[in-house]
């Protein structure tokens, strides 16, 4: 399955890109999937704090991913 992903701020200096199209390995079902792919392709990961949006809208990481999916990293926001 091919998706999306699109890095933000801090995690976007770590990948060295903004945004990629991966074909995801069948064992990758899952946002936790997901997420356990790509801290171990990128260990700085692990010791950084972030959310992961899927298709424009935070979520768990048992939700179930798809073709042409959209999932964005995002550091830690602040407000003001």
């Amino acid at each position: 399955m091919r998706v999306t992903l699109k890095y933000f701020g801090l995690l976007a200096e770590i990948t060295h890109c903004n945004e990629e199209q991966v074909e995801l390995t069948a064992d990758v079902t899952t946002l936790l999937g997901l997420k356990s792919a790509i801290e171990n392709r990128f260990p700085a990961f692990q010791k950084t704090a972030y959310s992961i949006a899927l298709n424009q809208a935070l979520c768990s990481n048992e939700v179930a991913l798809k073709e042409a999916d959209i999932i964005a990293f995002l550091p830690p926001f602040a407000g003001g």
